[in-house]
């Protein structure tokens, strides 16, 4: 891989977790004067290295869309700044919230200290892997309100796609109440589902839109897959 798709990756992961930091760690300072915090610097560093690891797997297998996803801003920011916006606000203030509950107000108290540590691996763990079969399956699969069409558009019952339409949102649904499981948030750990709904719907139904209009194939593959995330349900 080239010296600059590096740097990018660097960037673009090191972007990504400040904006998580950002949402966690003053919220720790309010509470206790102090940034010391295990759990909260344990998931600055999962991100980290998360993005680090797909980036150079997604750098191997589609070098075109690893640019385009370490590029800032994207195609997609400018196509559809609403959306954006609803997104990482929605993201940032549960991140924010999610900090404040685990370190201070304590409303569903998990019980010990390694299992729930161990729960939230195991959750953020699953939701990467879904995410990297999702790259594997769509070559276009990006968390932003850009559609990318082509002949080689998956519009077919393939790998996650035969159980939902949105696979990806559903991987992230994974991280993000994993980490919450980690940084010490039962209750937020439990919000994630509503987040990823409310949070990503607005992308969901421009995707669906689009995709129905202009790629050929995708009703058919709508009416065979019927639910975005849940299988069965939703």
């Amino acid at each position: 891989m080239e010296g600059s798709l590096y740097l990018r990756l660097t960037i673009s992961s090191a972007m990504l977790t400040i904006f998580i930091a950002l949402a966690i760690l003053p919220s720790i300072a309010f509470a206790s004067s102090s940034l010391a915090w295990p759990r909260g610097l344990m998931i600055v560093a999962l991100v980290y290295f998360a993005q680090i690891g797909v980036g150079l797997w997604l750098a191997r297998i589609n070098p075109w869309l690893f640019k385009e996803r370490t590029s800032f801003p994207t195609k997609a920011l400018k196509g559809d700044k609403r959306a954006t916006l609803i997104l990482f606000g929605v993201i940032f203030v549960y991140f924010l919230f999610a900090a404040l509950d685990a370190h201070l107000w304590h409303i569903l108290p998990q019980t010990g200290d390694v299992k729930p540590i161990l729960r939230g691996l195991f959750l953020f763990i699953c939701g990467v892997i879904l995410i990297v079969w999702t790259f594997s399956k769509s070559p276009f699969a990006k968390p932003t309100p850009q559609i990318d069409l082509n002949e080689q558009q998956c519009v077919e019952s393939c790998g996650p796609y035969a159980l939902v339409r949105h696979p990806m949102y559903l991987g992230l649904m994974f991280c993000i109440a994993g980490l919450s499981m980690i940084l010490g948030s039962k209750l937020f750990a439990i919000l994630a589902i509503p987040l990823i709904i409310l949070g990503f719907l607005p992308l969901m139904r421009t995707e669906e839109k689009t995709l129905a209009s202009d790629c050929e194939g995708y009703t058919t593959y709508a009416q065979k897959v019927p639910c975005r995330l849940f299988p069965w349900i939703y």
